[in-house]
């Protein structure tokens, strides 16, 4: 049995912080996406089988139109 991994990507956007939203809310694995302040736009949280699908959804991502910058987080575990 496979166990799901959780990340966290985070975007530095430029221009239409929405229109990339909807854009990732199609993509697989997707949680949940967070609009935010502070130095980063967006933060997606993500649920996966394992890091090649991370790095396939990571491509996804950083080849939408007004991606500027990303980061991601592997969770190792959650507290609660």
């Amino acid at each position: 049995m496979v166990k799901e991994m959780e990340a966290f990507i985070l975007l530095k956007v430029k221009g239409d912080h929405r229109g990339v939203m909807e854009e990732i809310s199609k993509f697989p694995y997707i949680k949940r996406i967070y609009n935010i302040a502070g130095d980063r736009d967006v933060l997606i949280e993500v649920k996966m089988r394992g890091l090649d699908d991370l790095k396939d959804l990571i491509n996804k991502v950083r080849s939408l139109d007004n991606i500027l910058e990303t980061t991601s987080y592997i969770a190792l575990s959650r507290y609660k």
